[in-house]
């Protein structure tokens, strides 16, 4: 996360703990926090950071330290990994039992549908690869594309917001900008 990005995550903790001793002063007073911040987290995107500090601001009674933003970010991503998980065994089931791509994709859910559409269609689900071996000849394989449906469907539910519910643009949780410069 940048640092501008962590300042948009400080600024919405400012809001949601204003009595809070950290905060007197403004955003302009933590620059040092929020470097210390920015330092520490560098495995957090600006998404997973702003899904953390809803979650945090929900449940917390106090501004959460470092590690408890470390662990409560760690959640949302193994929220994705197993809604991506789930989607994919969900799709991969009916697959092994002979389903074709086509037939899976008419069954499955509109959000599952979404992330095959922005694959390019239930063709994408199987593809081929090449296979060389030792003794030097190739054979041509086809393989289920499981890193590109996840991607593609982790894509879609960040676009969604999953995890805090309702549809958000990237910025929804950040204040004004003008209040980002203490005007």
């Amino acid at each position: 996360m940048t640092h501008r990005e962590m300042t948009e995550i400080f600024a919405v903790l400012l809001l949601a703990y204003p009595n809070a001793e950290i905060f007197k002063g403004g955003i302009k007073k933590l620059a040092p926090t929020i470097n210390l911040w920015v330092t520490c987290l560098p495995d957090v995107d600006f998404w997973t950071g702003q899904q953390a500090v809803v979650k945090l601001c929900r449940e917390c009674k106090f501004p959460p330290t470092i590690a408890e933003f470390k662990a409560k970010a760690d959640e949302v991503k193994a929220e994705i990994r197993q809604k991506v998980s789930s989607a994919w065994g969900m799709l991969r089931l009916p697959l092994d039992l002979g389903d074709t791509p086509e037939m899976v994709y008419a069954k499955a859910p509109d959000s599952v549908r979404a992330a095959i559409d922005s694959m390019g269609g239930p063709d994408k689900l199987i593809t081929t690869e090449v296979h060389t071996f030792g003794d030097g000849h190739t054979e041509t394989v086809e393989v289920y594309n499981h890193k590109g449906f996840a991607q593609a469907y982790e894509i879609l539910l960040r676009g969604e917001n999953a995890l805090t519910g309702g549809t958000q643009d990237a910025h929804a949780i950040a204040p004004p900008r003008k209040q980002l410069g203490g005007k």
